[in-house]
C-alpha cells in the first residue's frame, strides 16, 4: 500500500473512532447507557487497533532500513 494512502487510512480510522466515541455518548445519555458504553468499546478497541497497525507497520519499516 502506498505510504500516502496508508497515512488517510489511519486518519479516517481515527476520526472514525472520534465519531463513534461520539455518538455512543450521545446514545448513552439520550437513549440507552448499555448501548452507549458499547459503542465506547468499538470507538477505543478501533482507535487502539489503529494504533498497533501503526506501530507494527513503523517497526518493520525500521527493519527493512536497517538491512
Amino acid at each position: 500500500m502506498k505510504t500516502g494512502i496508508r497515512i488517510a487510512v489511519h486518519v479516517a480510522l481515527a476520526l472514525l473512532a472520534v465519531v463513534i466515541f461520539y455518538v455512543g455518548l450521545g446514545v448513552g445519555l439520550a437513549l440507552n447507557p448499555i448501548a452507549g458504553t458499547a459503542l465506547w468499546f468499538l470507538s477505543g478497541a478501533l482507535f487502539v487497533g489503529n494504533l498497533i497497525w501503526l506501530i507494527l507497520f513503523l517497526n518493520k519499516r525500521r527493519e527493512a532500513a536497517q538491512r
